[in-house]
Parts: structure tokens; C-alpha cells; sequence
């Protein structure tokens, strides 16, 4: 595929729109998916203009018009999947459903006036320094432009059935990147639509904060056992390019998790450390602010998944939280 906003045919009656983000992820794949009347569009991209653009280029070069659309689908609420979802359910008058988790953490997530005091007192908490917290807290305030929050009109269930053109989708609650992700499977054709779940060249990021599951790196390895037992021909993920090799992939995923974990606890073993001083050893000193942050709640996830097993424990001094090997 070229790496410019398009739109292909990826298997019969199901097409694959490349929609632009201002970010170093350039693109999100959103998918129309035909039904016997109409399409089904799983996620919507962002609120910026040069999305909703795209995106109604894309309907065009399907023979769609916005009202072609009879269902919308959101894999989960990060803004590049949820941001531009309110704007597709005006012109299209489709209901919008995500998963049950999903729904109910969407006010909480996208209306919260005081998440950003919150967060900023949770990145000292856990080692950021000052300086460095208040870019990554002005990196944060900056999304929300890109989001219009808009509630979902049905909730979904993992196993959920959607008959589709040639065959039914299966909903698969898939938790660990958010906790109400969802992916969808067409058993049919062995499509795995797995938004952020499998990416080809990139590790989706697994984080614990404030909106996360308790345990998401556990939740996430789990999931992925799910997804090992299809029969899968061709994954259709929201990043880069559709790929082949689940089983090969998903090998490598578990080691890398398993690899990053005795990294950490290699680095305890000189001394207690907070997250922000963790991520410095695995990532090093040249994240941006907003990886800065996407790695402290990373760093937490490994901490709580071991913690988990008995092999690291919290220690709080001061109002900051060191881990220590135990």
C-alpha cells in the first residue's frame, strides 16, 4: 500500500481507508465493511480536518455517501480511533456501539476537568521530574483538541455477533492497550481486524494510570493467547501494513514482555528506583513528552505484572514510589 491516505480493496466487500495523523504514527487504517445494506465503518480517525477529508475521499472512491454508513464501530477511545466518531454519526445518522469498559470510560476519560491536576501529581508521584512534568501535562492538553466526546448508543459484548457481506464478525474483548478494546474476527475469510492489539512493527503500548485495568500487561498477554487459537490468514491492524504470521508474531511480542521485564528487574538490582528512572535505563533520555509519559505508565505495567508474581515490591518515601527487587 502507499503510504498516502487511500483506500483499497483488502478482500471482498471490505476496504482498508488510510486516514492522516499529526503524528510520528503518520497514519490509522479505519476499515468499511459491507453489509448486506450498506457498511460498517470500524473506527473513525481524528478530529482534524485533513481526517475528515480523507475519509470522504475514501467513501467516494468505495461509491459510499456519508449516509451509506449503518453502523459505526470503535475499537476503543484513544483519539486517533474515537477523536472524529460524534462528526461521522451527524452525517452518516449511523449508531455508534463499543464495547461495554470502553463506553463507560468515556466521560470519565474525555470530560474529566481535573485529570490533568491529577496527572501531574501522578507523574511526581512516580519520580518526573518538575520541569520535565509539566511538558509532558502540556503535551497531554494539547489531544484533547482532537477529540469530541460523544457517548456510545449500544454497548457491546465480548461474543457478539455482526452479520456482515459473506460472513458474521466475532467480537473479541481483547483488554491490555485499553481495557475495553475490541477486535473482530471473520472467520470466513481468517480476517483478524486487531486495531492496536497486533501492529506488524510496533509493540502497542501497555500502560497503568489512572483510566487502565489493574493488571494490564497481564490482561494483554492473555488476550493474546485468544488470539493464537484462530485460524488467522490476514491481520488487518489500525498502523502500517496488513501482514501475515500471527503465531510467529505474537512469539515475539511474549519475549520482548519477557525480555523488558528482566531488564527492569536487572535494574533494581543495584539499588530502588522510580519508573522515571527505570524507563531512563530500558528507553534512555530521548523520548519525547508524550512518550516520556506513555513510558512511566508502561514502566508501571511491568512493575504491577511482577509485582504481581512476588518479584518486585513499592516502597514510598516522601510522596515518591520507588520499586525494589525482592
Amino acid at each position: 500500500m502507499p503510504d498516502s491516505p487511500a483506500a483499497i480493496e483488502v478482500s471482498p466487500g471490505v476496504w482498508l481507508a488510510r486516514l492522516p495523523l499529526p503524528f510520528p504514527v503518520a497514519t490509522i487504517n479505519v476499515f468499511l465493511i459491507q453489509l448486506d445494506r450498506g457498511y460498517l465503518l470500524l473506527d473513525c480517525g481524528m478530529r482534524t480536518r485533513a481526517c475528515q477529508e480523507a475519509l470522504a475521499a475514501a467513501l467516494s472512491l468505495v461509491g459510499m455517501e456519508w449516509t451509506d454508513i449503518r453502523q459505526i464501530v470503535l475499537s476503543h477511545l484513544h483519539p486517533d480511533h474515537f477523536g472524529l466518531a460524534a462528526e461521522v454519526k451527524r452525517r452518516s445518522g449511523a449508531p455508534l456501539a463499543m464495547h461495554r469498559v470502553e463506553a463507560d470510560l468515556v466521560l470519565p476519560r474525555w470530560r474529566d476537568e481535573d485529570f490533568l491536576v491529577r496527572h501531574t501529581s501522578w507523574l511526581a508521584e512516580h519520580g518526573v521530574p518538575a520541569a520535565e512534568s509539566e511538558q509532558i501535562s502540556q503535551a497531554s492538553r494539547g489531544i484533547t483538541e482532537f477529540i469530541e466526546p460523544v457517548e456510545a448508543d449500544q454497548k457491546l459484548e465480548d461474543g457478539d455477533r455482526i452479520p456482515v457481506r459473506g460472513g458474521v464478525l466475532e467480537l473479541i474483548w481483547s483488554p491490555g492497550h485499553s481495557p475495553g478494546l475490541l477486535t473482530l474476527y471473520l472467520p470466513q475469510r481468517k480476517l483478524y481486524f486487531s486495531s492496536d492489539h497486533m501492529i506488524e512493527k510496533i509493540t502497542p503500548n501497555i500502560g497503568l494510570h489512572s483510566h487502565s485495568a489493574e493488571n494490564p500487561l497481564a490482561d494483554y498477554l492473555r488476550s493474546l493467547e485468544r488470539v493464537h487459537a484462530l485460524d488467522i490468514d490476514l491481520i488487518l491492524s489500525s498502523h502500517g501494513q496488513p501482514f501475515h504470521g500471527h503465531h510467529a508474531w505474537i512469539a515475539a511480542t511474549q519475549e520482548h514482555h519477557r525480555t523488558r521485564c528482566q531488564q527492569m528487574i536487572e535494574a533494581l538490582a543495584a539499588a530502588p528506583q522510580t519508573a522515571y528512572q527505570l524507563l531512563a535505563a530500558v528507553w534512555g533520555n530521548h523520548l519525547s513528552p508524550l512518550n516520556q509519559r506513555f513510558a512511566v505508565a508502561e514502566t508501571l505495567a511491568h512493575m504491577e505484572y511482577l509485582r504481581q508474581q512476588g518479584r518486585v515490591a513499592p516502597r514510598r518515601a516522601e510522596g515518591v514510589v520507588r520499586w525494589e527487587k525482592v
